[in-house]
């Protein structure tokens, strides 16, 4: 940290964009100085570190601010931080999006192309401000002991959707170990390699699964399963919206059960513009809409079949333990969120 008296905390990741954000960075710092808004700038560290950072700062300072810049995984942790923070209620979160998929900013309207930098700038000098819920997430073993507690934002992912990611890390742990190779396989090209590769590994080992589900003290199994997306906002996987009328600060989240792989095929194909799915596009893709709900604690116990594939989990992007059982509370308006002002 280098300013003094700054308002605002900048917590950025250089990694982002295949290494392109360093220099989008500096851009960043240039156009809040010209703005008129004072930053200090931290940046992410790996294995959940940033977490603790972005409390650790926030506790010792004065900032009204703190401006995630990068990637949903970056924004996840980064308000994970601040909902640890003492200065939960003096500090708002900003965006300056920067990531592949981007949902957290498209869902507020932010776009994550250089082009949109400037204009993003402005909109944390506007302040508008809207409230944002918190998904806390517990992993819990057979007997219901806790594994592991975290926080999510955006969705927490059960089954291919989570397969997809652990496989799209592999291969970018893989790439970046060929010189050259990572220049030009990266970002929306590894998420479809690994989309391509898990679909076709599909037909090899079944990925289907059972989950049992408590929402609010009421009870339903889900069976025949490929994907069960827990949605928080509005948009998913950089395009999709499954439910037009949720909102970000209503109290609750949607769970939306797939099954079949001709949902995950369409999305290699789906164009990035988002889109509202009607329901008999939804239904032909594999997603029940009848089977679309809300909730705001919600209890997940999971069955694979002996023989098929393992389960997998993500929240916001990253990898989260698989476990045998899941509780998740959604957290009412637990942020101020800066966002683009209405027109």
């Amino acid at each position: 940290m280098t300013s003094e008296r700054a308002t605002h905390l900048l917590v950025a990741n250089p990694t982002a964009q295949s290494g392109k954000n360093t220099a989008r960075i500096e851009q960043a710092r240039q156009l809040l100085r010209e703005a008129g808004i004072r930053s200090d700038t931290v940046a992410t560290a790996p294995g959940g570190a940033t977490v603790g950072l972005v409390r650790q700062a926030l506790d010792a300072g004065e900032f009204t601010c703190v401006i995630s810049m990068g990637g949903d995984g970056t924004f996840r942790e980064v308000a994970a931080g601040l909902l640890q923070s003492t200065r939960r209620e003096e500090t708002t979160i900003a965006m300056l999006p920067t990531g592949t998929a981007n949902d957290q900013g498209h869902s507020f309207g932010l776009a994550a192309t250089e082009e949109a930098l400037a204009r993003n700038v402005l909109v944390i000098r506007g302040a508008h401000e809207t409230r944002l819920d918190a998904g806390q997430i517990e992993a819990l073993d057979s007997l219901g002991e806790v594994m592991r507690r975290d926080f999510f934002f955006d969705s927490a992912g059960f089954g291919m959707s989570a397969r997809i990611l652990a496989a799209r890390n592999d291969d970018r742990r893989l790439v970046a170990r060929v010189p050259g190779l990572r220049h030009l396989y990266r970002d929306h090209m590894v998420y479809a390699g690994a989309t391509v590769k898990s679909l076709l590994g599909s037909y090899v080992v079944s990925d289907k699964f059972v989950a049992h589900l408590e929402a609010d003290g009421q009870r339903r199994t889900l069976t025949r399963l490929s994907d069960l997306v827990i949605k928080a906002t509005r948009i998913y996987g950089g395009a999709w919206v499954f439910d037009p009328t949720s909102r970000h600060d209503d109290g609750l989240f949607e769970v939306v059960p797939a099954r079949g792989r001709r949902d995950w095929a369409a999305r290699v194909a789906q164009a990035t513009e988002k889109t509202a799915l009607p329901g008999v596009a939804l239904d032909a893709l594999g997603i029940a809409t009848t089977e679309i709900f809300r909730f705001q604690k919600l209890h997940l116990r999971f069955e694979v079949p002996p023989g098929n594939a393992r389960l997998a989990a993500q929240i916001d992007g990253e990898e989260f333990p698989a476990s045998p059982q899941v509780r998740i509370e959604v957290l009412p308006r637990a942020l101020r969120l800066v966002v683009p002002a209405p027109v």
